[in-house]
């Protein structure tokens, strides 16, 4: 797998701090990819148990991806009872059992003795089965017989020379034997993969040893560049460590997750039987010009590389597409019922252009349209109704005197909204090819911003023809493959922020140097993993296959039959015979002199039948852009080709009998959640949903499995609707669905009918918060709130700043809410969302006092020091306002008078979640204050709850040029107006709960007078002061937990009890299947855990998602009440959280692991108690988790 090395401007003590945790950690290694696949088959198993073996298979690699390797033997087990003599089954089952560790040394000694067994029995059988001798490797080596081990890697090596990972073992094991050795297996592994870190961090240390001192030094700054992130203001994964846990020790070492060598269950692969259906369709305009080779000769002109097309949806059944070059500017086409029709009076000027791209850049739900030049390029808003607006000019992206070919959008920095890629190639003021092409980042306010240069992706002046946008290193975020011509290709991997790593040494396969046009991605082989065919123009295309993440390797079986293929013009990949493989068309290819369309069936295995010719032959290149779409629904894709000098064709087929497919169309509502308002109306809630470009899709149907990504432009000159299109063969239903959407949310739908257009709506779901807390209320667990929040680490605020965390939160429990059970108060804390929390400390304090107080403690969400302390406030007379009205005037005094879930709401900013437009709250307590002597502490009470914003959030906020503003108190000036008081009061730390703030330094006593205003959305529901009379009557105990069993739980549903927002959870109520994602890293033990929880010295419960921590405090040991006297409980708690959004520094690892007394996230210096911390982590952080 590919590692970018990514830009941080993290400062040199987050360097060292991170040496330092590798210096003592140096048994990590890296995933590199392989050159040899090995291809699990089916030969072994009896043809009538396939459909048995297939649940079993399936749910042992689901439950090994999953870190379950304990219940993934019982399922494999279950495989090999079924099929004995299947290699496959018992290759799993072996690497299964090496995983399964046990903490009874017997049980231990016994599972990896049958792990050698069935490895040795499947090398018996196969000795060239590269898995089973890494794995037994493996197993070697974690039994200490290294003899053993280097010699099983030594024949990894002889069947995988090339093998990066059996390399580093060698290089590892050897180190200290024969530093000469090992430093050979080190630069080995480094020849293969630049990148691999701890190769480099090894080789550092061999060669420092052996006295080659500056090249140790040249490797230390080389480890400082890969693993430190120098330059990159928003740090993203360090990196995944690789040593003896699943998932890290190599590709060789995880179970084959493919069921056999894909299989058709068709007999023929024949070309469909196709037709033009253009001129009766009423595709009959002309693009004037000379067909030819795109970009061969020197003209500089719209018909020396257009025309092309964009195609994009704009209701039930129906489409808009444009096609450039078309006289006289290009024609915008409305397709319903099977015509064509040419719209009049758009407003679109095509003078021009050679490129048409539909991206919704405002996000208002209809697409606009962006065209590429000769000359300035033009950007169009789409008004609804075919109505079209210039906008290149206040947009800012007309680009200059260039002549422009290809454009891609996407959400480039993943902050909900659609940047765009321009492909220059060339200057039209120069003689020579070659231009800087352009990232124009979207604004969010209708502008864009020009930042190719400053991301380090304009190409340089290479003259680029296409431009392609996909996750090519599995890191959630999307890289750019930029195609060039007649230079070479660039690989940029994105390093968030608006930072990218020019990678292309990385993935010289890929680089190439020909007449490059464009480049399609689709999973040729079924594999799971997208591969790249690349377009040549006069030279063969060429295609790459993505044997593991980011390893691709040139197809020889295509190139060898493919070899008379001298050259095409575009291309296509679709499942033209809906057999649930994609077929690949190459249009106007050259053979043997002759030119003509070919098709290239797959045979279902990911190779291809030999090409049959489509149409007739035409003397020269004329076709350009073309796209693949199923017009008229009825399953099978028409394939629509531009052509120069030509009219368009629309190539069209049927469906084969008994075959069945799928159309995925992520659907654009942002308004599709309906609560009820304060009044009982019903309103919608916004969600900022992600764009549906970089959707990924995941189709499970019987054996086979399918994946595709949505990306606006693909081949050359192409266009395509945001729409993905499966065929299912022979099977009637899809198994399941999984999308994982651009904002990292993942998504699994099951039992997926087949033969539709299926629409889908992202799940609304908050991925993070905090922990929640549900306390024994003598019938049930009661929710309280959720907790932990001022303590999330990582949060991205603006670029190069961080929210610094407060560990330390005391959370009121109202009393009516808790009541022992057995003598004993019992306490849940659940962790049900996308993060990792990390507890240090937690205690229940109980407040005893008279009856006529009400405790409180000093709490509320400040991201500033002075943090809450806190401390408890008692209050025995609330003083209510006596007017409140909001912003526009309105009378709110009902609303904040008693806690019944009648917020005043603010009003939202619809663009980004947990923003408000700038809005107040007056409030009026008239003459009250007076009455209160002058030294006594008056205390702010205020009920409510915040909706949290996301790190990605605040970035596209930052991008728009809003900066969120806590809410401040202002008081009156005396002029009429109003000055600020406190700039920063804080707010409530998550869902509904009472903040304070001690306000007795505010001069308010006498007008009594007060506006508290912000842009966060807010929602207030019960404001009062109090007089703190806290005095030496109260009484304070401190009970430690009896119980602490940290356990794994579930997820607590989500509910509102009277349809109206926020949503709260139910304990009672539990789901198991959320499909949310995991973080990698190490994880605390399951079992009890009181020792982590008694001090604050940085030893953590660390607590994954679905996890909680079972809490029993005996109420025996606080003392009886006096009569008049009751009990407030407080739980104090002190931890961190974080989350996994892509913009919180290191979303993706449970590392770096806070500490108190750093001074933010990540940290900056090493924790000074590092050796305890290491020796901690040892003990009781043994569970491993894999992210996914």
């Amino acid at each position: 797998m590919s590692k970018k090395i990514t830009l941080t401007l993290l400062i040199t003590a987050v360097a060292l701090v991170l040496f330092f945790w590798i210096q003592n950690n140096p048994d990590d290694s890296e995933y590199v990819p392989q050159i040899v696949e090995f291809k699990p088959h089916q030969k072994d198993i009896p043809s009538e148990l396939i459909d048995q073996i297939i649940g079993p298979f399936n749910k042992g690699v689901a439950l090994m991806e999953q870190y379950k390797p304990v219940e993934a033997v019982k399922e494999f087990e279950e495989v090999v009872r079924l099929a004995p003599d299947w290699i496959t089954g018992r290759l799993n089952l072996g690497i299964a059992l090496l995983n399964a560790e046990d903490e009874n040394k017997i049980v231990r000694a016994k599972t990896f003795a049958r792990a050698e067994e069935e490895f040795k029995w499947v090398i018996e059988r196969t000795p060239d089965n590269p898995y089973a001798h890494y794995a037994l490797g493996m197993l070697f080596r974690h039994l200490g017989l290294f003899d053993d081990a280097i010699a099983e890697f030594q024949t990894v090596l002889k069947i995988d020379p090339e093998d990066a990972d059996a390399h580093y073992q060698i290089g590892f094991l050897m180190r200290n034997v024969d530093p000469v050795v090992a430093i050979t297996h080190f630069e080995k592994t480094l020849a293969k993969k630049s990148h691999h870190e701890k190769a480099v961090i090894n080789l550092q240390r061999l060669l420092m040893r052996t006295g080659e001192k500056q090249r140790a030094q040249e490797m230390l700054k080389r480890y400082h560049m890969l693993v430190f992130h120098l330059g990159l203001k928003s740090p993203a994964n360090v990196g995944i460590s690789y040593g003896m846990k699943y998932g890290e020790m190599g590709r060789y070492a995880e179970v084959v997750r493919a069921f056999g060598e894909p299989v058709s269950n068709l007999e023929t692969h024949t070309v469909p039987t196709y037709i033009d259906i253009a001129q009766n369709a009423g595709l009959t305009q002309v693009a004037p010009g000379t067909p030819a080779w795109p970009g061969m000769s020197s003209q500089k002109t719209v018909s020396a590389f257009g025309p092309g097309i964009a195609v994009a949806d704009v209701g039930q059944n129906a489409l808009y597409i444009y096609i450039t070059g078309i006289e006289p500017s290009g024609v915008l086409y409305h397709y319903h019922a099977g015509q064509f029709s040419p719209i009049q009076n758009t407003g679109i000027a095509g003078q021009n252009a050679i490129g048409a791209f539909f991206g919704d850049y405002d996000g208002d739900g209809d697409p606009d349209l962006y065209l590429t030049c000769v000359g300035p390029n033009r950007l169009y808003r789409n008004d609804g109704e075919a109505q079209f607006t210039d906008v290149t000019a206040t947009s800012g992206t007309g680009g200059g005197t260039f002549l422009s070919v290809g454009a891609a959008w996407t959400d480039a920095d993943h902050d909900g909204d659609l940047d765009l890629y321009v492909t220059n190639f060339s200057s039209l003021t120069a003689e020579t090819n070659g231009a800087p092409n352009f990232l124009w980042r979207n604004n969010g306010n209708g502008s864009f911003t020009e930042v190719a240069t400053k991301s380090g992706i304009t190409g340089e002046n290479a003259a680029s023809m296409a431009v392609l946008f996909f996750d090519i290193d599995d890191d959630r975020d999307t890289d750019l493959y930029l195609i060039n011509h007649g230079s070479a290709n660039r690989l940029f991997l994105n390093d968030r922020a608006g930072q990218y790593t020019d990678a292309t040494s990385w993935f010289p396969e890929l680089a190439d140097a020909g007449p490059g046009l464009g480049a399609l991605l689709g999973d040729v082989d079924m594999n799971g993993r997208e591969d790249i065919l690349l377009l040549r123009g006069p030279k063969p295309p060429r295609l790459f296959i993505q044997i593991s993440s980011g390893y691709f390797i040139e197809d020889s079986a295509f190139k060898s039959n493919t070899w008379h293929l001298e050259g095409a013009t575009g291309g296509l990949f679709g499942d033209i015979d809906i057999d649930g493989d994609l077929d690949i068309i190459l249009l106007s290819a050259r053979t043997k002199g002759k030119i003509s369309h070919q098709i290239l069936m797959n045979k279902g295995t990911g190779h291809f039948e030999s090409p049959v010719a489509l149409g007739e032959e035409r003397s020269a290149p004329d076709s350009r852009g073309a796209v693949a779409v199923d017009l008229d629904q009825d399953g099978s894709l028409e394939l629509i080709v531009t052509r120069i000098g030509a009219t368009p064709e629309i190539w069209q087929t049927t469906v084969p009998e008994n075959r069945y497919w799928l159309e995925v169309i992520p659907t654009q509502n942002k308004n599709n959640v309906v609560f009820l308002t304060k009044d009982k109306k019903k309103t919608k809630k916004y969600w900022k949903e992600p764009v549906a470009d970089g959707l990924f899709v995941e189709v499970k149907s019987g054996q086979r499995l399918q994946v595709a990504s949505i990306t606006a432009s693909s081949g050359y000159l192409g266009s395509f609707p945001r729409r993905l299109h499966f065929g299912l063969g022979e099977q009637g239903k899809a198994d399941y669905v999984r999308l994982f959407w651009s904002d990292a949310v993942l998504q699994s739908e099951l039992e997926v009918a087949a033969n539709q257009n299926w629409l889908i709506n992202k799940m609304q779901r908050k991925a993070s918060s905090c922990p929640i807390l549900f306390v024994w209320d003598g019938q049930r667990f009661a929710y309280i709130t959720d907790f932990l929040g001022v303590g999330g680490v990582g949060f991205f605020i603006e670029p190069g700043e961080y929210a610094p965390p407060d560990p330390t939160e005391d959370i009121r429990i109202p009393p009516e809410l808790i009541a022992p059970r057995n003598g004993r108060y019992l306490i849940r804390v659940a962790e049900p969302l996308e993060e990792v929390t990390y507890l240090d400390q937690v205690h229940l304090v109980a407040y005893d006092h008279p009856q006529e107080w009400e405790i409180y403690p000093d709490e509320r969400f400040t991201g500033t020091e002075p943090f809450p302390t806190g401390k408890p406030f008692a209050v025995a007379e609330k003083l209510f306002p006596k007017a409140a009205q909001n912003h526009h005037g309105e009378n709110v005094l009902d609303s904040i008078q008693h806690i019944d879930r009648d917020y005043v709401e603010p009003p939202k900013d619809t663009r980004f979640i947990g923003y408000a437009d700038d809005h107040w709250i007056e409030l009026d307590f008239g003459e009250q204050l007076q009455n209160i002597e002058s030294d006594a502490s008056l205390i702010l009470y205020l009920y409510g709850w915040v909706e949290y914003t996301y790190s990605h959030i605040n970035y596209a906020a930052s991008q728009a040029g809003i900066t969120m503003r806590s809410p401040s108190i202002e008081i009156p000036d005396g002029k009429g107006g109003w000055r600020v008081a406190m700039p920063e009061m804080g707010f409530p730390a998550g869902l509904p709960r009472m903040m304070t703030l001690d306000i007795s330094a505010l001069p308010i006593r006498k007008s009594g007078r007060m506006r508290i205003r912000t842009n966060m959305e807010i929602f207030w529901d019960q404001i009062f002061i109090g007089e703190n009379v806290l005095g030496p009557k109260l009484r304070i105990n401190t009970v430690q937990p009896t119980v602490a069993e940290l356990r794994y739980l579930g997820y607590p549903s989500e509910f509102s009890p009277d349809s109206a927002m926020p949503t709260l959870y139910d304990y009672q109520r539990l789901d198991q299947g959320v499909p949310f994602k995991n973080m990698t890293g190490d994880f605390t033990r399951f079992g009890d855990v009181r020792e982590l929880l008694k001090n604050v010295d940085d030893q953590f419960v660390i607590m994954a998602r679905g996890e909680e921590i079972a809490l029993e405090f005996e109420a025996s040991q606080l003392p009886e009440l006096p009569n008049g006297w009751t009990r407030t409980l407080v739980l104090h708690s002190d931890g961190y959280c974080k989350d996994m959004d892509i913009y919180t520094a290191f979303p993706d690892t449970v590392k770096p692991l806070p500490y108190h007394g750093m001074k933010n996230y990540p940290p900056a210096a090493p924790n000074p108690n590092f050796s305890a911390s290491k020796e901690y982590q040892r003990i009781w952080n043994t569970r491993r988790i894999v992210g996914n």
